[in-house]
Protein backbone atom coordinates (compact mmCIF):
# COMPACT_ATOMS: atom_id res chain seq x y z
CA UNK A 1 0.00 0.00 0.00
CA UNK A 2 2.52 2.32 1.01
CA UNK A 3 4.64 1.88 -1.96
CA UNK A 4 1.77 2.19 -4.16
CA UNK A 5 0.80 5.86 -2.64
CA UNK A 6 4.70 6.97 -3.19
CA UNK A 7 4.09 5.53 -7.00
CA UNK A 8 0.75 7.75 -6.42
CA UNK A 9 2.45 11.13 -5.49
CA UNK A 10 5.76 10.68 -7.68
CA UNK A 11 3.54 10.66 -10.74
CA UNK A 12 1.88 13.60 -9.77
CA UNK A 13 5.08 15.75 -8.64
CA UNK A 14 6.01 15.02 -12.34
CA UNK A 15 2.67 15.49 -13.82
CA UNK A 16 3.06 19.07 -12.04
CA UNK A 17 6.88 19.70 -13.64
CA UNK A 18 5.55 19.17 -16.88
CA UNK A 19 3.38 21.76 -16.48
CA UNK A 20 5.93 24.91 -15.27
CA UNK A 21 6.88 26.75 -17.77
CA UNK A 22 9.76 26.67 -20.23
CA UNK A 23 12.53 29.18 -18.31
CA UNK A 24 10.84 29.96 -15.35
CA UNK A 25 13.22 31.03 -12.92
CA UNK A 26 13.60 30.91 -8.79
CA UNK A 27 13.09 34.19 -6.95
CA UNK A 28 15.78 35.64 -4.89
CA UNK A 29 14.25 36.17 -1.23
CA UNK A 30 15.65 39.19 -1.36
CA UNK A 31 17.24 41.94 -3.43
CA UNK A 32 19.62 44.47 -1.98
CA UNK A 33 20.16 47.81 -3.56
CA UNK A 34 23.00 50.04 -2.75
CA UNK A 35 22.42 53.35 -3.55
CA UNK A 36 24.22 56.86 -3.38
CA UNK A 37 23.21 59.44 -1.37
CA UNK A 38 22.89 62.03 -3.89
CA UNK A 39 20.38 63.54 -6.14
CA UNK A 40 18.96 61.34 -8.96
CA UNK A 41 16.12 58.93 -9.99
CA UNK A 42 16.74 56.19 -7.81
CA UNK A 43 15.41 58.76 -5.31
CA UNK A 44 11.90 58.62 -7.00
CA UNK A 45 12.20 54.21 -7.63
CA UNK A 46 12.69 54.04 -4.07
CA UNK A 47 10.01 56.73 -2.93
CA UNK A 48 7.41 55.68 -5.10
CA UNK A 49 8.24 51.53 -4.05
CA UNK A 50 8.60 50.81 -7.94
CA UNK A 51 10.69 48.14 -6.92
CA UNK A 52 8.72 46.20 -5.11
CA UNK A 53 5.82 47.04 -7.53
CA UNK A 54 7.95 45.34 -10.01
CA UNK A 55 9.26 42.36 -7.26
CA UNK A 56 6.16 41.42 -5.19
CA UNK A 57 7.19 38.71 -3.61
CA UNK A 58 10.89 39.74 -3.16
CA UNK A 59 12.10 41.78 -0.28
CA UNK A 60 13.49 44.70 -0.94
CA UNK A 61 16.76 46.54 1.12
CA UNK A 62 18.11 49.68 0.24
CA UNK A 63 21.27 50.44 1.42
CA UNK A 64 22.52 54.05 1.20
CA UNK A 65 26.42 54.50 0.63
CA UNK A 66 28.64 57.60 0.71
CA UNK A 67 30.49 57.45 -2.34
CA UNK A 68 32.67 55.74 -4.93
CA UNK A 69 34.73 53.97 -2.40
CA UNK A 70 32.44 52.96 0.08
CA UNK A 71 30.54 50.90 -2.62
CA UNK A 72 33.56 49.09 -4.13
CA UNK A 73 34.07 47.87 -0.74
CA UNK A 74 30.30 47.11 -0.53
CA UNK A 75 30.33 45.11 -3.81
CA UNK A 76 34.28 43.51 -2.97
CA UNK A 77 32.76 42.30 0.54
CA UNK A 78 29.01 41.32 -1.50
CA UNK A 79 27.37 43.02 0.30
CA UNK A 80 25.03 44.55 -2.86
CA UNK A 81 23.20 43.12 -5.72
CA UNK A 82 23.35 46.07 -7.50
CA UNK A 83 24.46 49.42 -6.90
CA UNK A 84 25.98 52.73 -8.64
CA UNK A 85 29.41 54.00 -9.88
CA UNK A 86 30.58 56.68 -11.39
CA UNK A 87 33.73 56.36 -13.80
CA UNK A 88 36.62 56.35 -11.77
CA UNK A 89 35.69 53.78 -9.23
CA UNK A 90 33.75 52.35 -12.07
CA UNK A 91 37.37 52.39 -14.19
CA UNK A 92 38.82 50.75 -10.27
CA UNK A 93 36.87 48.02 -10.12
CA UNK A 94 36.68 46.49 -13.19
CA UNK A 95 40.44 46.81 -13.65
CA UNK A 96 41.07 45.09 -9.66
CA UNK A 97 38.28 42.23 -11.56
CA UNK A 98 35.51 42.99 -9.23
CA UNK A 99 32.35 40.57 -10.14
CA UNK A 100 30.46 43.16 -11.53
CA UNK A 101 28.38 44.22 -14.87
CA UNK A 102 27.51 47.96 -15.92
CA UNK A 103 23.64 47.78 -16.81
CA UNK A 104 22.04 51.49 -17.07
CA UNK A 105 22.96 55.20 -16.83
CA UNK A 106 21.79 55.87 -13.38
CA UNK A 107 22.80 59.73 -14.23
CA UNK A 108 25.26 62.61 -15.69
CA UNK A 109 26.79 64.93 -13.77
CA UNK A 110 26.90 68.46 -13.71
CA UNK A 111 26.76 71.26 -10.84
CA UNK A 112 25.09 68.69 -8.60
CA UNK A 113 28.81 67.72 -8.07
CA UNK A 114 31.06 71.04 -7.62
CA UNK A 115 34.19 71.97 -5.91
CA UNK A 116 33.63 74.75 -3.38
CA UNK A 117 36.04 77.36 -1.56
CA UNK A 118 35.98 79.19 1.49
CA UNK A 119 35.29 82.87 0.29
CA UNK A 120 38.01 84.38 3.05
CA UNK A 121 40.50 81.90 1.91
CA UNK A 122 41.83 83.97 -1.26
CA UNK A 123 41.70 81.33 -3.31
CA UNK A 124 40.88 82.78 -7.00
CA UNK A 125 42.96 80.07 -9.26
CA UNK A 126 44.05 76.46 -9.12
CA UNK A 127 47.72 77.65 -7.86
CA UNK A 128 46.29 79.35 -4.66
CA UNK A 129 45.16 76.05 -3.43
CA UNK A 130 49.01 75.38 -2.45
CA UNK A 131 49.59 75.44 0.86
CA UNK A 132 45.67 74.89 1.49
CA UNK A 133 43.44 72.01 3.05
CA UNK A 134 41.28 70.01 0.82
CA UNK A 135 38.50 67.21 1.17
CA UNK A 136 37.03 64.91 -1.15
CA UNK A 137 35.49 61.53 -0.83
CA UNK A 138 38.76 59.04 -2.53
CA UNK A 139 37.67 56.67 -5.29
CA UNK A 140 35.02 59.15 -6.44
CA UNK A 141 34.30 61.33 -9.38
CA UNK A 142 35.12 64.64 -7.49
CA UNK A 143 38.47 62.95 -6.50
CA UNK A 144 39.16 62.38 -9.86
CA UNK A 145 38.18 65.77 -11.52
CA UNK A 146 40.43 67.52 -8.23
CA UNK A 147 43.09 65.11 -9.76
CA UNK A 148 42.45 66.12 -13.40
CA UNK A 149 41.97 70.12 -12.73
CA UNK A 150 45.21 70.15 -10.93
CA UNK A 151 47.20 68.80 -13.55
CA UNK A 152 45.69 70.59 -16.39
CA UNK A 153 46.50 73.52 -14.32
CA UNK A 154 50.17 72.43 -13.51
CA UNK A 155 49.90 72.15 -10.13
CA UNK A 156 50.90 69.42 -7.78
CA UNK A 157 48.50 68.10 -5.40
CA UNK A 158 50.96 67.50 -3.12
CA UNK A 159 51.60 71.20 -2.03
CA UNK A 160 48.67 70.89 -0.80
CA UNK A 161 46.66 68.57 2.05
CA UNK A 162 43.89 66.41 0.38
CA UNK A 163 41.75 64.48 3.09
CA UNK A 164 40.12 61.85 2.25
CA UNK A 165 36.49 62.57 3.54
CA UNK A 166 32.81 61.18 3.13
CA UNK A 167 30.81 63.73 2.12
CA UNK A 168 28.79 64.29 5.79
CA UNK A 169 31.98 64.16 6.75
CA UNK A 170 33.22 67.00 4.65
CA UNK A 171 30.21 69.21 5.75
CA UNK A 172 31.06 68.81 9.46
CA UNK A 173 34.55 69.70 8.87
CA UNK A 174 33.56 72.81 6.88
CA UNK A 175 31.40 74.38 9.43
CA UNK A 176 33.91 73.29 11.88
CA UNK A 177 36.82 75.58 9.81
CA UNK A 178 38.85 72.12 9.14
CA UNK A 179 39.45 72.68 5.50
CA UNK A 180 39.13 75.39 3.07
CA UNK A 181 37.74 73.57 -0.43
CA UNK A 182 35.94 70.44 -1.11
CA UNK A 183 34.93 69.37 -4.01
CA UNK A 184 32.09 67.04 -3.42
CA UNK A 185 28.22 66.93 -4.05
CA UNK A 186 24.38 67.74 -3.30
CA UNK A 187 22.75 67.64 -1.16
CA UNK A 188 25.74 68.27 1.49
CA UNK A 189 27.35 70.77 -1.09
CA UNK A 190 25.26 73.25 -0.16
CA UNK A 191 25.60 73.34 3.44
CA UNK A 192 29.26 74.59 2.75
CA UNK A 193 27.89 76.99 0.13
CA UNK A 194 25.80 78.33 2.76
CA UNK A 195 29.00 78.43 5.37
CA UNK A 196 30.95 80.72 3.92
CA UNK A 197 31.84 78.88 0.38
CA UNK A 198 31.38 79.70 -3.42
CA UNK A 199 31.48 77.14 -6.16
CA UNK A 200 34.61 77.62 -7.60
CA UNK A 201 34.11 74.98 -10.34
CA UNK A 202 31.37 72.09 -11.61
CA UNK A 203 31.54 69.28 -12.89
CA UNK A 204 29.25 69.86 -15.96
CA UNK A 205 32.42 72.62 -16.81
CA UNK A 206 34.77 69.66 -17.03
CA UNK A 207 32.58 67.67 -18.62
CA UNK A 208 32.73 70.40 -21.36
CA UNK A 209 36.59 70.05 -21.10
CA UNK A 210 36.69 66.48 -22.36
CA UNK A 211 36.05 65.04 -18.82
CA UNK A 212 32.40 64.09 -18.58
CA UNK A 213 31.31 61.82 -15.52
CA UNK A 214 28.36 59.96 -14.95
CA UNK A 215 27.32 57.12 -12.69
CA UNK A 216 26.34 53.78 -13.93
CA UNK A 217 24.22 50.88 -12.42
CA UNK A 218 26.04 47.85 -11.66
CA UNK A 219 24.81 44.14 -11.31
CA UNK A 220 27.38 41.76 -9.49
CA UNK A 221 27.64 38.91 -11.85
CA UNK A 222 26.13 35.94 -9.67
CA UNK A 223 23.40 37.33 -9.13
CA UNK A 224 22.83 38.38 -13.11
CA UNK A 225 23.67 34.66 -13.74
CA UNK A 226 21.12 33.19 -11.78
CA UNK A 227 18.13 35.62 -11.69
CA UNK A 228 18.45 37.60 -15.02
CA UNK A 229 14.91 38.27 -14.97
CA UNK A 230 15.33 40.17 -11.71
CA UNK A 231 18.06 42.01 -13.73
CA UNK A 232 15.38 43.19 -16.10
CA UNK A 233 12.56 43.23 -13.29
CA UNK A 234 15.00 45.77 -11.31
CA UNK A 235 15.44 48.07 -14.85
CA UNK A 236 12.27 48.39 -15.23
CA UNK A 237 11.77 49.99 -12.06
CA UNK A 238 15.04 52.33 -12.67
CA UNK A 239 13.51 53.13 -15.91
CA UNK A 240 9.90 54.13 -14.30
CA UNK A 241 11.33 56.28 -11.81
CA UNK A 242 13.64 57.99 -14.95
CA UNK A 243 10.76 58.75 -16.62
CA UNK A 244 8.56 59.93 -13.46
CA UNK A 245 11.43 62.53 -12.87
CA UNK A 246 11.42 63.27 -16.79
CA UNK A 247 7.50 63.88 -16.66
CA UNK A 248 6.57 64.99 -13.26
CA UNK A 249 9.00 67.28 -12.19
CA UNK A 250 7.32 69.81 -9.51
CA UNK A 251 5.99 65.82 -7.84
CA UNK A 252 9.73 64.61 -7.97
CA UNK A 253 11.07 67.91 -6.30
CA UNK A 254 8.95 67.25 -3.73
CA UNK A 255 10.26 63.82 -3.40
CA UNK A 256 13.88 64.61 -3.37
CA UNK A 257 13.01 67.51 -0.96
CA UNK A 258 11.40 64.71 1.37
CA UNK A 259 14.14 61.92 0.48
CA UNK A 260 16.96 64.50 1.82
CA UNK A 261 15.19 66.32 3.91
CA UNK A 262 15.54 69.89 2.03
CA UNK A 263 14.06 72.94 1.27
CA UNK A 264 12.06 72.27 -2.16
CA UNK A 265 13.85 75.29 -3.63
CA UNK A 266 16.76 72.98 -2.87
CA UNK A 267 15.50 70.42 -4.09
CA UNK A 268 14.29 71.74 -7.39
CA UNK A 269 17.64 73.37 -7.70
CA UNK A 270 19.88 70.04 -7.11
CA UNK A 271 17.56 68.47 -9.43
CA UNK A 272 18.56 70.63 -12.25
CA UNK A 273 22.42 69.69 -11.67
CA UNK A 274 21.57 66.76 -12.56
CA UNK A 275 20.47 64.90 -16.01
CA UNK A 276 18.45 61.76 -16.34
CA UNK A 277 19.10 60.05 -19.87
CA UNK A 278 15.20 58.01 -20.73
CA UNK A 279 16.15 54.23 -21.10
CA UNK A 280 15.99 54.12 -24.86
CA UNK A 281 18.61 56.75 -25.01
CA UNK A 282 20.77 55.22 -22.92
CA UNK A 283 21.21 52.47 -25.96
CA UNK A 284 22.68 55.24 -28.18
CA UNK A 285 26.86 55.69 -29.13
CA UNK A 286 26.25 58.25 -26.68
CA UNK A 287 25.88 56.64 -23.81
CA UNK A 288 26.29 52.42 -23.78
CA UNK A 289 25.86 51.42 -27.36
CA UNK A 290 24.12 48.32 -27.78
CA UNK A 291 25.31 44.88 -27.61
CA UNK A 292 27.00 44.61 -30.82
CA UNK A 293 27.98 48.16 -30.63
CA UNK A 294 28.95 49.59 -27.34
CA UNK A 295 29.04 53.39 -26.74
CA UNK A 296 31.52 55.83 -25.55
CA UNK A 297 31.36 54.98 -22.10
CA UNK A 298 33.81 52.62 -22.87
CA UNK A 299 36.27 55.46 -24.49
CA UNK A 300 35.50 57.12 -20.91
CA UNK A 301 36.59 54.37 -18.76
CA UNK A 302 39.99 54.00 -20.80
CA UNK A 303 40.77 58.08 -20.36
CA UNK A 304 39.58 58.02 -16.84
CA UNK A 305 42.03 54.41 -16.44
CA UNK A 306 45.14 56.11 -18.25
CA UNK A 307 44.73 59.26 -16.15
CA UNK A 308 44.51 57.47 -12.37
CA UNK A 309 47.10 54.97 -14.02
CA UNK A 310 49.43 58.13 -14.67
CA UNK A 311 48.75 59.28 -10.76
CA UNK A 312 49.58 55.50 -9.71
CA UNK A 313 46.54 55.03 -8.48
CA UNK A 314 46.06 52.29 -11.17
CA UNK A 315 48.46 49.56 -11.88
CA UNK A 316 47.75 49.19 -15.63
CA UNK A 317 45.04 50.01 -18.21
CA UNK A 318 42.67 48.05 -19.71
CA UNK A 319 42.05 47.85 -23.00
CA UNK A 320 38.74 49.32 -24.71
CA UNK A 321 37.51 46.03 -25.80
CA UNK A 322 37.93 44.86 -22.00
CA UNK A 323 35.72 48.00 -20.69
CA UNK A 324 33.54 47.34 -23.14
CA UNK A 325 33.05 43.68 -21.96
CA UNK A 326 31.97 45.25 -18.38
CA UNK A 327 29.40 46.82 -20.36
CA UNK A 328 26.33 44.90 -21.22
CA UNK A 329 23.30 47.02 -22.48
CA UNK A 330 21.38 43.47 -23.36
CA UNK A 331 19.31 43.60 -20.04
CA UNK A 332 18.46 47.29 -21.10
CA UNK A 333 17.59 46.23 -24.58
CA UNK A 334 14.74 43.82 -23.60
CA UNK A 335 13.34 46.17 -20.89
CA UNK A 336 13.36 48.81 -23.50
CA UNK A 337 11.87 46.78 -26.27
CA UNK A 338 9.18 45.57 -24.48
Amino acid sequence: MKNTLLAAASAIFATALSFAPAGAQEAPEKVTVGYLNLVNAQLVTKHLGLMQKHMPDVEIEYIKVGGGGDMLRAIAADQVDFGGLGNPPTAIGVTRGLPIKGIMVLNMLDYVEAMVVRSDAGIKSFKDLAGKKLAAPFGSTTHYLLLQALTDEGVDPASMEILDLRPNDIAVAWVRGDIDAAWFWEPNLDKAVKNGGHIFMTSGIMASRGYPTWDVGVVMNEFAEKYPDYVEKFLAAECEGIDYWLGNPAETAQIIADELELDLADATRMMNGTEMVPCDKQLTAQYLGTTGDIGQFADTLVATAEFLASQKRLPKVLSREEFADFLKPGYLEKVVGE
